[in-house]
C-alpha cells in the first residue's frame, strides 16, 4: 500500500503530505491567492462587502456554499461564512463531492491536520474515526481529496478566517449510491445527537453549469425554491431529470437530511449570483451559478432530539455526584478495608436500577474496569460497588495504591437495556456496545472501544470473539451465537474538569 502511495505522490505536482498526516493545499496560487497576506486581504474584502440586514444574527446549523475559484464565487460564499462567528463553533464538518471519482465510497480524511495559506487546522479525529468505523464504505481515499479537487479546498480558508481555532472534519462523497448517502446522514445525526460540541456543517456545491444566461437564472431559481421548501425528494427527482443542477448534490442531499432531522428546516437565501454577473459576460455559454443558503439552528440547537431518550441524559450535577461517589468509595475502601455504604441521593434518576461499568485510567492506560451487563441495583449503589471492584478486584491489574489515586481518572458508562439482534451488520461503531454469547462463553466491548482503536466492524467483532469471549474469531457469523447491543452515556472526571 505504501509503495502505491509513494508512486502516486511522485506523479503529482501537488500532494497530500501523508507522512506528516497533513492535507496540503493544491490550488493555492491558482484558484485563490497563494500567500497568506493576499488571501487574507481577499477574504477581508469579501466579508466587508457582506450586507445581511435582518439576517445578521442568525446562528447557522449549516450552510450551502459555492466552491468555484474565489474570484468568482468567494463574494457569495462570504455571506454564509460571515454567520459562523455567531455560533462559537468547536468543529466544522465540510461535506464536499468529488468531481473526478465515483469510487462507491464516502471518503473521510483521517489525518491530523488540514492546511491552507491562512494556516493549519486540527482535524476532529474523534468524529472522523467514528464515521470511518461506522461503515465499511466510509474510508480515507487519498486521491479523492487531491489532484486539484476544489470542492473541499475552497471552503477551508473561509472557515479558518472566521474560526481559526475550530477543528475540521473533511468529508468527500465519491458515490451516487443514495443508500450510502442515507447512511452518512444517519451517522452524522447519531454523532451530533451524542456530542456536547458546538458543530456546524457546510455542504459544498455550485449550481447550474454552462447554459445561456436566462436559462441559468431560471434553472437556479427552481433549484433554490426546492431547497428553501426543504423538498429533498423533489429536488432529487429534478436533479435526476436534469431540471436542476447542483454539482455537489451528493453532498447537499445528506446535508439536508441532517438539517431536517434537527429542525433546521427554514433555510434562508442570503445571496445569489452567477459567473456572468461577476464578469459581465452575459452572452457567454459557460455560465455557472453560485448561492449561499443558511439553515438556522432550531431553538433547541444541535442537541439530542429527546432529552429523555433511551440512552438517558444526566445533568452535570448528577454526573459529578456519581464521579465523586466513585472516588469516595475507592478511598473509603483503601482506608477502612470495607465497602462504603452511600446514602440515597436526592436525584431521582440515580435511584433507578441501571447497569453500569466503572473504568479507571492512569495516564491514558487502563488500570481497571468492572461492571454489570444487567441492572441489579440502583445506579448510585452500582457505581459505588463497581468503583471498588475496578480498583481492587479486576484480575488483569494489581490493586490500586494510595499514591496512585491522584493520577487516576474515573470514567462511568451507564448502559441502556440490552437488545438482541440477528444481523451483525446493524451494529453501529462508536455508538453500540456489544455483548456476544455462545454457550457458556461470552464477552463484551463498550462502544468507546471502536473509537479508541479505530477498528472497523469486522475487526471489532473478531477481537471481541477471540480475545474477550474465547471463541473463534468469526463466531459472530454463527447463527447459534447470540449478539446483544446497547448504548452508553459515558462521562469522566477529566471531561468534567
Amino acid at each position: 500500500m505504501l509503495e502505491k502511495i509513494g508512486i502516486f505522490l511522485c506523479l503529482m505536482l501537488f500532494s497530500t503530505n501523508l507522512w506528516a498526516e497533513t492535507l496540503e493545499p493544491s490550488l493555492a496560487g491558482t484558484w485563490y491567492p497563494g500567500s497568506k497576506k493576499d488571501l487574507e486581504n481577499m477574504l477581508s474584502k469579501f466579508f466587508n462587502n457582506v450586507e445581511l440586514g435582518k439576517n445578521k444574527d442568525i446562528v447557522p446549523l449549516g450552510i450551502i456554499s459555492p466552491h468555484a475559484g474565489l474570484a468568482y464565487s468567494g463574494s457569495i460564499a462570504a455571506y454564509g461564512y460571515s454567520l459562523l462567528k455567531n455560533g462559537n463553533f468547536d468543529t466544522v464538518i465540510i461535506i464536499a463531492t468529488s468531481h473526478r471519482y465515483n469510487a462507491g465510497k464516502v471518503s473521510i480524511y483521517s489525518g491530523d491536520k488540514v492546511k491552507s495559506p491562512i494556516g493549519t487546522s486540527e482535524v476532529d479525529k474523534e468524529i472522523a474515526q467514528k464515521l470511518i468505523a461506522a461503515n465499511p464504505d466510509f474510508e480515507f481515499i487519498s486521491q479523492v481529496f487531491t489532484g486539484g479537487e476544489n470542492s473541499f479546498e475552497t471552503q477551508l480558508p473561509f472557515v479558518q478566517y472566521q474560526l481559526p481555532d475550530a477543528q475540521i472534519v473533511p468529508i468527500m462523497t465519491a458515490t451516487t449510491d443514495y443508500s450510502l448517502l442515507d447512511d452518512l446522514a444517519d451517522e452524522l445525526i447519531s454523532i451530533l445527537e451524542r456530542t456536547d460540541q458546538k458543530i456546524a456543517i457546510v455542504a459544498s456545491s455550485d449550481m447550474s453549469h454552462f447554459h445561456p444566461y436566462k436559462e441559468t437564472v431560471s434553472m437556479d431559481q427552481h433549484t433554490i425554491d426546492l431547497v428553501l421548501s426543504m423538498d429533498i425528494d423533489g429536488l432529487k427527482k429534478e436533479v435526476q431529470r436534469g431540471k436542476c443542477e447542483l454539482c455537489g448534490f451528493h453532498s447537499v442531499y445528506p446535508f439536508m437530511k441532517v438539517m431536517k432531522h434537527f429542525g433546521a428546516d427554514k433555510p434562508v437565501m442570503l445571496a445569489y449570483q452567477n459567473s456572468a454577473d461577476i464578469t459581465s459576460a452575459k452572452y457567454s455559454s459557460h455560465i455557472v451559478g453560485y448561492s449561499s443558503i443558511v439553515f438556522p439552528e432550531s431553538e433547541s440547537g444541535i442537541q439530542k432530539k429527546d432529552s429523555d431518550s433511551e440512552q438517558g441524559v444526566y445533568s452535570k450535577e448528577e454526573m459529578k455526584y456519581l464521579l465523586d461517589l466513585a472516588r469516595k468509595s475507592i478511598t473509603y475502601y483503601l482506608e477502612n478495608g470495607k465497602r462504603f455504604q452511600p446514602k440515597q441521593p436526592e436525584y431521582e434518576k440515580l435511584k433507578e436500577e441501571r447497569a453500569v461499568f466503572v473504568t479507571l485510567n492512569e495516564y491514558g492506560n487502563l488500570r481497571g474496569c468492572i461492571g454489570h451487563m444487567h441492572a441489579q441495583m440502583p445506579l448510585y449503589k452500582a457505581v459505588s460497588e463497581m468503583a471498588v471492584s475496578a480498583a481492587y478486584e479486576d484480575p488483569r491489574s494489581p490493586k490500586v495504591k494510595e499514591k496512585e489515586l491522584k493520577d487516576i481518572d474515573i470514567e462511568i458508562s451507564v448502559l441502556t437495556p440490552m437488545k438482541q439482534i440477528t444481523v451483525w451488520e446493524q451494529i453501529r461503531m462508536g455508538i453500540d456496545g456489544v455483548w456476544i454469547k455462545k454457550g457458556w462463553r461470552s464477552g463484551v466491548f463498550l462502544p468507546q472501544v471502536a473509537i479508541d482503536t479505530g477498528w472497523d466492524r469486522v475487526t471489532f467483532l473478531e477481537n471481541l470473539c477471540a480475545h474477550k469471549a474465547g471463541l473463534q474469531k468469526d463466531a459472530y457469523k454463527d447463527p447459534s451465537t447470540e449478539i446483544y447491543i446497547y448504548q452508553v452515556e459515558k462521562f469522566s472526571e477529566e471531561e468534567l474538569d
